[in-house]
């Protein structure tokens, strides 16, 4: 285990999608395949999934979110009160899904997926979860307002059933939780993003982890962006307060100029950990060594080697319905990459 158990070479979870599963998923909607059929479909990819893993010599080890339609899936189909809005869709593609009634779980929000990872692999397992402000802030329209009476409270109830969910995860053994809000890298750059103020944001995403039992090789990450927003400066006092939740590592992109320029890891606490989005999830083509070297040591100049991890700056495919540039073969030289750069920094202990 690397030092600090860090999971030093990591990947966000919501891997491409193999085509087994998108083809039964279409047999799905078309009533030609049974959910049973498709959750065989999905254990035979997600175990070679985890063959695949292991090869790459991941840290941990996620079921690529095969499972879900896309990153909020999770949350809002375990959760009773959360709809969708028939024929609409978010800015960025996404469905678009509100809350018609108080919430309610209706089936555990991870932890099954999770318990079929630990029965098939004695590696450290990983869950990735979108984060309870970044639904509440996507969620909230005046059709809540029955339920909850603005967004925070909204956001309060999904902290709860978050916070419960990562307790009970622990507790059967995950060891790596990443909660994932891109709504933070608008913050940084001065922008409205969603029903959720800034401070409203750090208040709930904070409420699920603030003082949360956990052995020590047990880490909870906060993602703070997928790549977005990185034209302007980032607000220095608003990252030093993001910085301060009581999470254990902070996920960001590296994996250009612009992020670069950005110097966010001159931000965190020496006490927390950094995963630094070295290479473009989004693009086939694989970076250049001296460039991602170069942009890895001026992370070294503020952060102790034992205290970064590497990985892709985004998910591979976070939404299961939107196409990607990039095929399988694509996303595992991207890994390898990942991999072939922390070998060069902790060889043997990486």
């Amino acid at each position: 285990m690397a030092n600090l158990y860090s999971y030093r070479i990591d990947n966000h979870g919501d891997s491409i999608r193999p085509e087994t599963i998108q083809r039964g998923r279409a047999a799905v909607r078309a009533g030609e395949l049974s959910a049973a059929e498709l959750r065989e479909i999905e254990d035979a990819a997600i175990l070679e999934w985890i063959t695949q893993q292991r090869h790459l010599t991941l840290s941990a080890l996620t079921d690529g979110g095969y499972r879900n339609g896309d990153y909020r899936a999770p949350i809002l189909q375990s959760v009773a009160g959360f709809v969708r809005v028939p024929d609409q869709m978010t800015p960025s593609g996404l469905g678009r899904w509100t809350v018609e009634g108080p919430l309610k779980l209706r089936k555990p929000i991870a932890a099954d997926a999770a318990a079929f990872l630990l029965d098939n692999t004695g590696f450290p397992v990983k869950v990735n979860l979108p984060s309870a402000a970044h639904i509440a802030a996507q969620t909230y329209s005046d059709d809540a307002v029955r339920a909850y009476p603005g967004a925070a409270a909204l956001g309060d109830a999904i902290a709860e059933l978050l916070r419960d969910e990562i307790e009970h995860l622990f507790e059967i053994g995950v060891k790596f939780v990443q909660l994932d809000n891109p709504d933070y890298a608008a913050h940084l750059a001065g922008r409205e993003a969603g029903e959720l103020s800034f401070e409203e944001a750090l208040e709930i995403d904070d409420a699920v982890v603030a003082g949360i039992d956990k052995d020590e090789d047990q880490k909870v990450a906060l993602t703070i962006g997928w790549g977005e927003h990185l034209d302007a400066a980032p607000d220095v006092a608003r990252a030093e307060r993001l910085f301060a939740l009581d999470y254990d590592k902070f996920t960001f992109p590296y994996h250009s100029d612009a992020a670069v320029a950005q110097d966010l890891p001159r931000l965190v606490p020496d006490e927390k950990q950094i995963g630094i989005g070295i290479v473009d999830a989004t693009v086939p083509d694989l970076e250049d060594i001296d460039t991602v070297l170069a942009r890895i040591d001026g992370v070294v100049d503020v952060h102790d080697y034992d205290r970064i991890a590497l990985l892709p700056h985004r998910p591979f495919q976070p939404v299961h319905y939107q196409p990607v540039n990039l095929t399988a073969e694509d996303q595992r030289r991207k890994l390898e990459l990942v991999e072939t750069f922390a070998t060069m920094i902790w060889g043997n202990e990486a």
